[in-house]
């Protein structure tokens, strides 16, 4: 994750003076950077970021971008895709901090995987031997869908 952070008057007075910060960093890097950046100027802007999980706008400030990054540095794979789908549907960053352990992840799998797993784990009932190659998979996992089930590129995701 990283910002590229630029002096606003020397942008206003048409020179490019920026750069970019990989956060989360230490406060004393951050405040190294601005001050490589604005010199003895005071303003500075957001004009581009890689690889937020998160929206970033570009009067945002720094130092509540980086704790936020710490935040999503701080948890693991599973919470990060579950925090990822949230802010997919729409969802604020400090809600899908909050509750991503609420969600139920099934990663790379389709919602086809996910109704076979939850038929063999017994979700369903005792399913007898005989009626096994009956079952209609892809019926299970409309209606798993119609439940609030997600199906994304990084897998299949529910919000309870």
């Amino acid at each position: 994750m990283r910002i590229y952070i630029t002096n606003l008057s020397q942008y206003n007075a048409g020179r490019l003076v920026g750069e970019w910060v990989e956060l989360p960093c230490s406060e004393e890097e951050l405040q190294d950077a601005l001050s490589r950046v604005l010199g003895k100027d005071e303003e500075y802007f957001i004009t581009d970021s890689e690889e937020m999980p998160f929206t970033v706008n570009e009067h945002d400030s720094i130092y509540r971008i980086n704790e936020i990054a710490e935040e999503y540095e701080a948890l693991g794979e599973a919470e990060r895709l579950s925090v990822s789908f949230l802010l997919s549907e729409g969802y604020s960053f400090k809600y899908s901090i909050e509750n991503c352990e609420n969600v139920l992840s099934y990663p790379d799998e389709s919602l086809e995987d996910v109704a076979y797993s939850l038929v063999q784990e017994g979700c369903y009932g005792e399913i007898p031997e005989s009626l096994s190659n009956y079952i209609d998979y892809s019926a299970i996992a409309r209606d798993l869908e119609h439940e609030g089930y997600t199906e994304t590129e990084e897998g299949v995701f529910y919000a309870n």
